[in-house]
This record gives C-alpha cells, sequence and structure tokens, in this order.
C-alpha cells in the first residue's frame, strides 16, 4: 500500500510544480519506480579491462540515459548506487534498507556482507532519531558509515539516500 501511495504522492507534486522542475520530477519518478513498483531487475554481465561485472539494472532506458547501474558486482564486491524512497523518514528508512537487502540477496550476500555505507540527508536531526531503524538491519555487524547532511536530494520529499559496498567471501 506505501508502494501506491508513493507513487500518488509523487504525481501530485509532478501536477503542482512549475514547468521547469516537471522534467526533473519525471526524471524521479523513472528512478523511483524501480524501487517503489518492484519491476522486474535485469542482470547484465560484461568483461572490461579484464575485469567481470555483473550489473543489475531496475530502470535500463533511464540508467543507459543518466549513465549509471544501479548495482554493479565486480570480482567479489558489490555497489550498491544511492538508493532512495519517498514517506516519513522512518518509512524510507525502512524501505531503503529492506531494497538494499533484496538487491544484496541477488547477488548472494547478505547485510552482514556490507563493509561500507554512505547516508545523505537533507535533515540529520530527523535522522539521527531513526538510526535505530538502520541498526536493526546489521543485528550488531556495522558497517563504516559516513553520514552527510546535504541541501537537497532528487525530489524534495526524498529526505534520505543510502549507498552501500558489499564482500562476498572470496570463492575456493
Amino acid at each position: 500500500m506505501a508502494r501506491y501511495w508513493c507513487i500518488f504522492f509523487i504525481l501530485a507534486k509532478i501536477i503542482s510544480m512549475k514547468i521547469k522542475f516537471a522534467l526533473r520530477a519525471c526524471i524521479a519518478m523513472m528512478v523511483f519506480s524501480g524501487t517503489c513498483l518492484n519491476v522486474n531487475a535485469q542482470q547484465d554481465s560484461a568483461v572490461n579491462n579484464n575485469i567481470y561485472k555483473q550489473k543489475l539494472r531496475r530502470n535500463k532506458p533511464l540508467e543507459d540515459e543518466l549513465g549509471y547501474t544501479h548495482a554493479l558486482k565486480a570480482g567479489n564486491t558489490i555497489y550498491i548506487s544511492g538508493t532512495m524512497s519517498a514517506g516519513f523518514m522512518p518509512d524510507q528508512l525502512s524501505e531503503i534498507m529492506n531494497n538494499i537487502k533484496n538487491d544484496l540477496a541477488k547477488y548472494g550476500a547478505t547485510m552482514q556482507n556490507v563493509v561500507k555505507q554512505t547516508v545523505y540527508t537533507t535533515d540529520l536531526d530527523s535522522f539521527m532519531l531513526n538510526k535505530i531503524i538502520m541498526k536493526s538491519f546489521y543485528n550488531g555487524d556495522y558497517p563504516t558509515s559516513t553520514v552527510v547532511e546535504v541541501k537537497r536530494l532528487l525530489l524534495p520529499q526524498f529526505k534520505v539516500e543510502i549507498e552501500v559496498t558489499a564482500i562476498l567471501p572470496k570463492e575456493e
């Protein structure tokens, strides 16, 4: 139900925005729809410079246009791009962390494989009040972490964006 609420919220914002902000809102909606609508993720594999890369793509046309990949496994390292959600801070954190957890699982990893986490937030005080949500996903096995307060994210309703790096054990 929360997933449909977020789309309604974004559409309402687009309708109420001035034209110059409409394009940014549409791009954000396409990026956000990958997490909000359970879009089937696509995996691409390639070998570049002798590095085998396995990509997890949520919205291939948009990712190609903006020049990024949602998640990438290179060797035994997994990189998850900044992940966002809409709603109140606790809802955003829960949704983001669940999406990251699910993306890691597609590579055979868990939250305990995460070694680095970077959080960008527009409201550091609210984030700190809800940090217990973040902690609950790691079960005491916390990664290194950086938290940065920023002026804004892609859209005003996005209050937090999280990216992670995870390491899988080397295959023997």
